[in-house]
């Protein structure tokens, strides 16, 4: 009994040590300032870079410079060790001289065209003999699945599918279900009048009106939205073909009210001047190659886009064409995310000025993409509306917009 005693209390000795030295090793100079270090550091060159770095190493706590990997966007890993060697974590760095654009906020008619067909619905259809057939359903095909091809033969229209089909008494389709591909095998059944079906409803194309975020006369690059364009029905991001960003004209606004989005309402033909020709339609709004003479269509002057952490809760301003012409309108930033990739919902904005409030009761529809100004220096863009609350919405950050518009080419 007595030896099972003094093993015992040997254990608790033990324990208690550890948890001493584990409190102590955490409360040590250099894991203290860990606890402070921000998880991305934005810098225009390197030598800020190491004098931001030199800012949070008084304590000891040793940041390798060497990069350890990176990301699409250009951001880079530094490690975090301690004198002895040992790695405590890593922080990402953004190197790069900061960029300039032209804040935009004109309306704009945003028109898109798929890469392939998008089904959108699939449906049952009656045969000459009576019988009720969907053979696209037998196949397994789902709604939001991208039709690319059909026997080998791409196509990018409801006709060309059609077509492609004919003749056919079995086709193999090339399908796109969330980024993966495969093959899938479909027997096109006539319908009572003869016509061969496979019972899907597709589309491809999509018009809506949105706001202009920026143009980079430099790098001829254009970005709206700030949001992915996702089909009405399926909620699927659609995959770009082509696609065009045009002048819109403001007809109306339907105000905003609580639980009910209200929304601009603006017009555009084949015939408005073009900004942009789309090229891809990401996470973080639509972005392609600017039109010759764009600049000349907006009217915003160019001005620097500030790193996501220089953006403050406090006064801000949007750019946009509510009446038909660009304004700038009060707001506030009410709260900011530190995001070290990435992401839509960034900042939360609340319209201030009654001018606005008076005209759209807030946020509402087609204000995506409105550019939010701080200090002189473009931000974010106007993402979402919070349905329960119009006089808020959602961000995203300006410079990951940027960013993600020089990925996208």
């Amino acid at each position: 009994m007595k030896k099972r005693s003094n093993k015992s209390v040997a254990i608790k000795t033990a324990a208690l040590l550890i948890c001493f030295g584990l409190f102590a090793f955490c409360h040590t100079p250099a894991m203290m300032e860990l606890r402070h270090i921000p998880g991305t550091i934005y810098a225009e060159s390197e030598t800020e870079l190491y004098e931001k770095l030199g800012g949070y190493s008084s304590g000891g706590l040793v940041i390798a410079a060497s990069a350890s990997g990176g990301d699409s966007l250009g951001g880079r890993k530094l490690s975090l060790s301690l004198p002895s060697g040992l790695k405590v974590g890593e922080i990402t760095a953004f190197v790069g001289s900061r960029p300039s654009v032209i804040p935009g906020g004109e309306a704009v008619g945003v028109s898109i065209y798929t890469e392939g067909v998008l089904v959108v619905g699939l449906s049952e259809f009656r045969t000459a003999g009576g019988k009720r057939v969907s053979p696209a359903a037998s196949a397994g095909l789902k709604p939001g699945d991208v039709i690319l091809s059909v026997s080998g033969v791409r196509v990018s229209s409801s006709e060309e599918l059609t077509a492609a089909l004919t003749g056919h008494g079995s086709a193999e389709l090339m399908i796109d279900r969330g980024g993966k591909r495969s093959l899938v095998a479909v027997s096109p059944q006539p319908d009572e009048k003869g016509s061969l079906r496979i019972g899907a409803w597709v589309r491809d194309s999509t018009v809506g009106v949105g706001t202009l975020t920026f143009l980079d006369t430099e790098n001829g690059m254009a970005a709206a939205l700030g949001h992915p364009v996702v089909d009405a029905d399926t909620g699927s991001l659609l995959t770009v073909r082509d696609g065009r960003l045009v002048l819109a004209g403001v007809l109306g606004v339907t105000k905003g009210l609580q639980g009910a989005p209200g929304e601009i309402h603006g017009t555009f033909g084949a015939d408005s001047p073009a900004i942009a020709l789309i090229r891809s339609n990401t996470e973080l709004g639509i972005f392609g190659v600017a039109a010759p003479g764009a600049e000349g269509l907006i009217s915003g002057e160019v001005m620097e886009i500030a790193f996501p952490d220089e953006v403050k809760r406090g006064e801000a301003t949007i750019l946009c064409a509510a009446t038909g012409s660009v304004e700038e309108y009060s707001c506030v930033i009410r709260s900011v995310s530190r995001q070290s990739s990435p992401e839509e919902k960034g900042l939360v904005i609340e319209i201030t000025d009654e001018r606005l409030i008076s005209l759209t009761g807030g946020v509402v529809q087609g204000m995506s993409g409105s550019p939010i100004i701080q200090g002189g220096r473009l931000v974010g863009a106007v993402t979402h509306v919070f349905v329960n609350d119009p006089l808020k919405g959602y961000g995203a950050y300006a410079y990951w917009m940027y960013m993600k518009a020089r990925e996208e080419g």
